[in-house]
């Protein structure tokens, strides 16, 4: 259990960050800075509401931010119960990114590491389906463990038409590939070495 790539997972998806972009013709990364994963989300049901005759906005959702919208709920519903096993609180006034904080710092008392596996494999899936959702990305699915260390998960859950569809661990587009179970990643050349690493695995 890599308690690194934890909190890693709950920065991005409640405070502003360094993202990686990958040039899809030269390779060539950068790193700009974006808003919380959270906060995108958030931004992404508000521009689904449809002005009414009156120019204000009528609180229904147009077809693209009704799974935000979905996905959002059930976030906050998970957050909101962990919230109370963590705490013996429900204090519904806390934002989601005070409650995701907490619970990751929570995680830290549990010497059996489930605690902190929890909260890697939902804040790992919840990346990854605000990532597809806002940045829709066709990606293939790679069959093998993921070779990190602390992982070696075959599967994992994504976001896909509005409901979890387990998946292959690692997926791939062009230019970069993805374990969806522990949020790592692999960019142009460290490709090839997780292509020697299936192959050598699957030998």
């Amino acid at each position: 259990m890599n308690i690194d790539t934890l909190n890693d997972n709950v920065h991005r998806l409640t405070r502003e960050h360094r993202a990686i972009h990958v040039d899809s013709e030269s390779g060539a990364k950068s790193y700009p800075t974006e808003m919380s994963l959270f906060e995108q989300l958030r931004q992404e049901i508000e521009s689904g509401r449809r002005p009414n005759a009156g120019g204000g906005a009528s609180g229904s959702r147009s077809p693209i931010a009704i799974p935000a919208f979905s996905l959002w709920s059930e976030i906050r519903e998970t957050l909101a119960t962990m919230h109370i096993v963590t705490t013996g609180k429900d204090e519904p006034q806390l934002s989601a990114e005070s409650k995701l904080q907490k619970w990751a710092v929570w995680t830290q008392s549990d010497n059996s590491g489930q605690a902190a596996r929890k909260c890697l494999e939902n804040t790992t899936k919840w990346m990854l389906a605000i990532q597809q959702m806002l940045s829709p990305i066709r990606r293939t699915e790679i069959v093998g463990s993921c070779p990190q260390a602390d992982c070696g998960a075959t599967h994992a859950w994504t976001w896909d038409e509005d409901e979890y569809v387990r998946n292959t661990a690692i997926t791939a587009t062009g230019t970069e590939a993805q374990c969806g179970a522990c949020g790592a990643t692999w960019v142009g050349a460290e490709l090839h070495e997780l292509a020697f690493q299936l192959r050598r695995d699957a030998a």
